[in-house]
């Protein structure tokens, strides 16, 4: 995927911090944001051109506001993205897994294709989990 293909998950400059902050919260939900989450935040940014300094003031303490796309497949992706964060540092922690099943239903994300996606990641490793088994997870729960 090339990084034009990356920048268009999102449409505008507010979808794109909305997403780095729940990949933050995300990261930092088991009260710890390790050197790998820092660096795979702090790289999603940069495919997004968001500069490293509007990173710095975010607080894991405060809920972020979802700002999302308008087409379901960019949803998906940005899910993707936050399924891959909670095994990024290779521990698993309920808390994280929990505000990641949290945020896919707040996303509007079928229940159990979160769920799925969550469990897939955990199994298979963050890196190993390609955008089109995440597509073919969706894709079995939708009506």
């Amino acid at each position: 995927m090339t990084n034009q293909n990356r920048q268009s998950i999102v449409d505008n400059h507010q979808q794109k911090i909305s997403h780095l902050k729940a990949l933050y919260h995300l990261a930092a939900a088991d009260g710890v944001l390790s050197k790998v989450e820092g660096i795979y935040i702090k790289n999603v940014a940069e495919r997004l051109g968001v500069s490293p300094g509007e990173l710095m003031n975010f607080d894991p303490k405060m809920e972020p506001t979802l700002e999302l796309p308008d087409r379901e497949y960019k949803i998906y992706a940005l899910f993707h993205r936050l399924a891959i964060i909670i095994m990024i540092d290779d521990a698993i922690d309920e808390r994280e897994k929990h505000y990641c099943f949290t945020l896919g239903i707040k996303m509007g994300l079928h229940p159990n294709a979160v769920g799925e996606i969550i469990d897939h990641v955990i199994a298979r490793g963050s890196m190993n989990v390609t955008p089109s088994e995440v597509m073919n997870i969706f894709r079995k729960y939708l009506n």
